[in-house]
């Protein structure tokens, strides 16, 4: 492993892990485990074939606090980068949902969107502006300038996109002029654009430049999907396989109730309905908490409709929408020793040292079992990589040993104060 993985990634892995537990958003690949059978369905079925074609699908990832939820959607991006698709990542937080109507969830896709480099030393950015200039970077293949404008490779680009059937005329136009406003770094016209295309308000100068421009109308709540199916439908034609939306946690919503309870379900009903049936090559990912599933959805007739399953997702039965994290490759146990042996390497990369991997395998039982058989109400997975992964720093710095299971106690129970006390989001 210290040959495969660059020592930045394999540090930036053991610091998020040790610091919070939760998964570091570049590099899970190198520590992934027990999940392959559902990722390799959702590419098989999808990712490598019906999406390809156009189709469109809804999923929904259940798990705990803990379960591995996010580790999961980042497997999931990685897979959809892999095969040339767009990725927004949402993630919800307690106090903060798109889902209230649905100009935000356009607001969210547009503001989350990311454009990605494939080169592990740069940091992925968001938004819809920038995912917009590096693609016309990429496409012609080098810096903007005037000369650009002549360049068969940007020409041929215009002539897609105009050439393409796009359900929003002002979307349209509102692209291809955002690419001209690049090439000519007219500020003015990009910051109106920019505001336009990300839902932004717009003040009477933007309204102004936009109608020179032949942008008119704004994107709003009832025509919001479909501005997002128009870009559904930008994003293909700009040679892309199609648009992974993926929106992490929802535990507000299994208890705020009331009114906002029912516009947030209505809402994401809507989402659900207008993935299958209007958005191509888009698939809807979220992942939610089993108290979700059990109590919420069966509030409402409607959204259980289209969440009910006869069973759980699988390579036999890919048509379920549910994704559920407790049904793993491996059980909970060997799981926990699994993440902790793919681990050692990386701490070793990340310090350019070399442990006693018998002993750090040893450590790894015993941390995994007493996680397991003593810390009942704790979630198992996070408290042990992120206990795993501080004793190994603690091991380093110190004598190697096997730990007893006294000291395994202590080493699990100092670290569930941090990984309580807040509200980062679970493992």
């Amino acid at each position: 492993m210290k040959d495969e993985i660059a020592r930045p990634l394999a540090r930036h892995i053991i610091e998020v892990l040790g610091s919070f537990g939760t998964p570091p958003v570049r590099g899970v690949q190198y520590f992934n485990v027990g999940n392959q059978s559902l990722l390799d369905a959702l590419d098989e079925f999808y990712l490598s074939s019906y999406l390809q074609d156009g189709g469109a699908a809804y999923k929904m990832v259940v798990g705990d606090y803990g379960s591995g939820k996010s580790h999961f959607l980042y497997c999931l991006r990685d897979i959809a980068w892999a095969r040339n698709f767009v990725v927004a990542k949402v993630d919800l937080s307690p106090v903060e949902t798109p889902y209230n109507d649905q100009k935000k969830v356009y607001e969210a896709v547009a503001q989350h969107i990311i454009w990605h480099e494939s080169n592990e030393s740069f940091s992925d950015e968001t938004g819809l502006a920038r995912f917009l200039e590096g693609t016309l970077t990429r496409i012609v293949g080098g810096q903007l300038s005037l000369e650009t404008l002549a360049n068969p490779l940007y020409r041929g680009l215009i002539d897609t996109l105009e050439a393409t059937p796009i359900d929003s005329p002002a979307y349209q136009t509102a692209v291809v002029a955002y690419f001209d406003a690049l090439i000519r770094d007219n500020e003015e016209r990009l910051d109106s654009l920019s505001r336009w295309l990300m839902g932004e308000p717009t003040s009477p100068d933007d309204t102004k430049i936009l109608r020179d421009i032949g942008v008119t109308g704004k994107i709003n709540k009832p025509n919001a999907f479909r501005m997002l199916r128009s870009l559904c439908q930008i994003i293909r034609a700009l040679s892309y396989s199609g648009l992974v939306l993926l929106f992490d946690e929802v535990d507000r919503m299994a208890s705020v109730g009331g009114k906002a309870e029912r516009m947030a379900t209505d809402t994401l009903r809507e989402v659900i309905d207008r993935t299958r049936e209007d958005l191509p090559g888009a698939m809807f990912v979220y992942a939610v908490p089993p108290q979700f599933i059990n109590d919420t959805v069966p509030k409402y007739p409607a959204l259980q409709q289209r969440v009910r399953a006869p069973g759980q997702f699988s390579h036999m039965n890919h048509f379920s929408p549910l994704i559920s994290l407790d049904k793993l490759d491996l059980d909970e146990n060997d799981l926990m020793l699994a993440i902790g042996e793919k681990l050692i390497p990386i701490y070793e990369a990340a310090f350019d040292v070399q442990l006693d991997h018998t002993t750090q395998h040893a450590n790894a039982v015993i941390l995994a079992n007493v996680a397991r058989d003593v810390f009942l109400d704790i979630s198992h997975r996070r408290l042990f990589v992120k206990s795993f992964v501080v004793e190994l720093s603690r091991q380093h710095y110190g004598e190697e040993h096997t730990i007893t299971e006294a000291e395994a106690q202590a080493i699990l129970r100092g670290q569930i104060d941090e990984l309580s006390g807040g509200e980062t989001p679970p493992y």
